[in-house]
């Protein structure tokens, strides 16, 4: 997950575990097409949700409905988690992967990193690895384990990191550890909070910090580096990458989405790390994934990816730009052409937009939802939904759900009107993403890891 980053609120060591999670049920009364590298909207839900956001970041949870409002006896299963953090669960062939954190009782400097994997149809822990290291100064929002894993048929990679070293760490299904890699210092006033993305046998690490800046591939069989992409410095980007695979024998190659302040929009080849495109739009600090939200008709055509930026004021931009689906063949970089642009009122900084459909959601950190349509931003609605938001919303069996920072599960309508269809408090702190896979919701607090089964078909 990807947390707000607030300079004049920062804190120096973790918050004590959380003994309970109380769980109250509240009840309530054109040439261009949807949605492109995004999973398929068929039935059920996704077998997998590999990393943030799911496939392709696309926050897709499938045509399987869930509960709009539950009572803590709803719970298929919850379960304490070995200290706080904020990283969002990812699920890989009934695996739940979540990373968390806690302070050493012996030392308050430094602290235990631990990434856990339970059974997703029961809760049980399978394993857990515990890294010890320093606490460092992080921000409010954030925590010392906010970086969300990744996950691939061969396990499961995760990422933390200090000032002064950046490191990943890769793992089996089964809990061996497989490598480690330092991957050089990571310099932000805010503490780490990225995460990284798979692309077939490459893991690919945004460092644009406060210093020297880079992207880097690892050989996920390795660790070792296979490319590197020098970039200059700006603000320190959270942004994760956006993968977009393409499609077998189309010629829509893939690619690698990019944002940061410092580059706006980029598109990269994930094989070497060429520049393909990039557009120079987002003026501010860049927290949210990029999305792509529509693409012309035919298998060439060009996408609609957005992009946000933006800082804890609430001075907030939205970009979306006509990325083209492949290089120049001379080898210059593409400048892409800004499809429209969304100013304070409705642009998100943290939360991600989604894409169903024609219609774009706008979760905004404040609690404001705006529905725009995708390829022009032509207003639909705009309704309050209340609370402060760090997590994404996910679209699931014709709604939109999201969790508040105070840990409201707000449940919408898929509809071009405004309309609240449940509420349900979970009682913590809630800053990850929630995660949908066979059948099952996903939502981690701040301290527990909990599972809502699908509504019966």
């Amino acid at each position: 997950m990807i947390v707000s980053m607030m300079p004049h609120t920062i804190r120096l060591r973790l918050f004590p575990i959380a003994a309970a999670w109380l769980v109250l049920g509240l009840l309530l009364v054109a040439p261009i097409t949807s949605r492109a590298d995004a999973p398929d909207g068929g039935p059920g839900t996704p077998r997998n949700w590999p990393g943030l956001r799911g496939d392709a970041a696309a926050g897709q949870g499938g045509a399987r409905r869930f509960p709009s409002h539950w009572a803590p006896s709803d719970w298929a299963w919850a379960v304490d988690l070995p200290g706080i953090g904020h990283s969002s669960p990812v699920v890989w062939q009934g695996h739940v992967y979540v990373a968390s954190a806690f302070a050493d009782p012996a030392d308050p400097t430094t602290c235990v990193r631990t990434l856990s994997c339970h059974d997703a149809a029961t809760g049980k822990l399978l394993w857990k690895d515990e890294i010890p290291g320093p606490v460092e100064a992080f921000n409010a929002q954030n925590s010392l384990a906010s970086s969300t894993p990744v996950a691939d048929a061969a396990g499961v990679i995760w990422l933390w990191g200090t000032r002064d070293n950046l490191r990943a760490e890769a793992y089996s299904h089964s809990g061996e550890r497989r490598w480690h890699a330092d991957l050089g210092p990571f310099n932000t006033e805010h503490g780490f909070a990225g995460s990284p993305a798979l692309w077939r046998d490459l893991l690919v690490v945004p460092m644009e910090q406060d210093g020297p800046s880079r992207v880097v591939a690892l050989d996920t069989a390795t660790g070792k580096q296979r490319w590197m992409l020098e970039r200059e410095k700006a603000r320190t980007a959270y942004s994760p990458p956006l993968v977009l695979e393409g499609q077998e024998g189309s010629p829509r190659p893939p690619q690698i989405v990019l944002g940061s302040m410092a580059h706006g929009l980029t598109g990269i080849d994930p094989a070497t790390g060429r520049v393909l495109w990039e557009r120079k739009c987002l003026p501010k600090r860049s927290v949210s994934c990029p999305v792509v939200v529509a693409q012309s008709r035919g298998e060439a055509g060009e996408r609609i990816i957005v992009g946000t930026c933006g800082d804890g004021g609430g001075d907030n931009t939205l970009v979306a730009v006509r990325a083209p689906v492949a290089g120049d063949a001379s080898g210059e970089t593409i400048e892409p052409e800004v499809a429209y642009q969304i100013d304070r009122s409705a642009a998100p900084y943290v939360p991600s937009p989604l894409a169903v459909g024609e219609r774009l959601y706008l979760w905004g950190d404040r609690g404001v939802v705006t529905c725009v349509n995708a390829t022009t931003g032509e207003v639909r609605f705009r309704g309050r939904v209340g609370g402060t938001f760090s997590a994404s919303p996910v679209a699931v069996g014709g709604a939109i759900l999201n969790v508040s920072a105070d840990g409201e599960v707000i449940v919408l309508a898929d509809s071009d009107e405004f309309e609240i269809l449940g509420r349900t408090a979970l009682g913590e702190e809630v800053r990850s993403s929630p995660a949908v896979a066979d059948g099952r919701l996903f939502i981690r607090s701040a301290g527990r890891l909990a599972c809502l089964a699908a509504l019966p078909e």
